[in-house]
């Protein structure tokens, strides 16, 4: 990829990232979010609030650490590659996976999560111990399930013996399981395995999840394993063996899976140039058809309003939950009403948002619908 149409992707990458945050109503977790959460995200909700009169006065600051990740990546990627041209592909791949996306617009802590662990992993890389370890705090304080990251790096540093950043990581990781809240794995169990590989499928899209996988697992097979590798393959597995029992909640695993992107391309990369230019057919074939289903799945999720006149139930489309309430709000603004009473607090919550308060706050009668 040429250094011009990379920086041309990034304007429409930026464009479309707008877009969607202007034009997509308020969902119902970022909803609860906003009128509940005391923590960082719902901080970071706030930030912004009042600025523009649509969805980027709580959406801003993701969409900024989520256009923030595509350089940290890119000087990540680096390392990797000779070319630089390599390292564009690498970079635009990265961004037009869905969870990077839809992570950059939606509320969520993930999006900051990322950011902090590309952080880490450039920081390692320059042997800036001490950032390194503010990088971690920052990990331990804004994030539940940084146990996760703590667990892969301390595996790590024990195996290339840095004994320094081996118990840095292991006194985080016992701060983390002691005082915080860590990994939930109460509960009855119950086998939820098909459902975190649906997750992840919805995560990079299916054929790109289908190389990640082989990735990994050639790596693990016959490749060097380095730090990336480490993070990536840990919180996988360990999302796997938790999905034998419980539901997984993707925003705890997904930051410190996804950024593993740049190791798919070093695999493929190995697999075509060991081979004849006259036998690299297949390969690049194969190459064209992933990525051609990953710009697939990103028109899908830029441009997914259409979609609803394609179905003929509408609450089978993906992005049902955020416009239902919307779509309320406009039917009880036609016929002058302000209140409405659902038997869902998020919904309620959106609702809110868009000006529609619960009837019973207000002393007016409920309205069943």
């Amino acid at each position: 990829m040429s250094r011009g149409f990379f920086y041309l992707f990034i304007l429409l990458y930026t464009l479309a990232l707008g877009y969607l945050a202007i034009t997509l109503p308020i969902g119902p977790n970022e909803a609860k979010v906003f009128y509940t959460d005391t923590g960082v995200l719902g901080g970071l909700t706030h930030i912004a609030y009042g600025w523009f009169g649509n969805g980027l006065d709580f959406r801003l600051p993701f969409i900024f650490f989520g256009l923030f990740n595509i350089p940290l990546f890119f000087s990540i990627s680096r390392a990797y590659f000779t070319e630089i041209e390599e390292s564009y592909l690498a970079t635009t791949i990265f961004a037009l996976l869905p969870g990077i996306i839809t992570s950059a617009v939606i509320v969520n802590i993930a999006v900051v999560v990322i950011t902090l662990v590309l952080g880490f992993l450039l920081l390692h890389e320059k042997k800036q111990i001490v950032w390194q370890g503010v990088v971690m705090l920052l990990l331990l304080l804004i994030h539940d399930a940084s146990v996760i990251f703590f667990i892969a790096i301390a595996i790590y540093f024990a195996f290339k013996r840095k004994i320094q950043l081996f118990y840095m990581a292991i006194i985080f990781l016992a701060i983390g399981l002691l005082y915080f809240n860590g990994l939930d794995i109460g509960g009855k169990p119950k086998g939820k395995f098909l459902e975190l590989f649906g997750l992840y499928v919805a995560l990079f899209s299916p054929l790109v999840f289908i190389y990640f996988f082989y990735a990994l697992y050639r790596i693990w097979l016959r490749e060097k394993k380095d730090i990336l590798w480490y993070t990536s393959f840990t919180a996988f597995i360990l999302s796997i063996v938790l999905s034998l029992r419980q539901q997984v909640i993707m925003t705890d695993f997904a930051p410190y899976v996804i950024v593993s992107v740049v190791l798919m391309l070093v695999i493929y990369y190995q697999t075509l140039y060991v081979r004849l230019p006259r036998f690299q057919g297949w390969y690049r074939w194969g190459y064209r058809v992933v990525i051609g289903s990953l710009l697939v799945f990103w028109m899908m999720i830029v441009f997914h309003k259409p979609l609803f006149y394609l179905l003929d139930d509408k609450r089978k489309h993906f992005a049902y939950p955020f416009y239902q309430p919307y779509w309320m709000m406009l039917e009880l603004s036609e016929i002058e009403q302000n209140c409405y009473t659902s038997k869902h607090q998020k919904i309620q919550y959106q609702l809110k948002y868009h000006g529609i308060e619960k009837c019973e706050d207000i002393d007016v009668p409920k309205i069943h619908k």
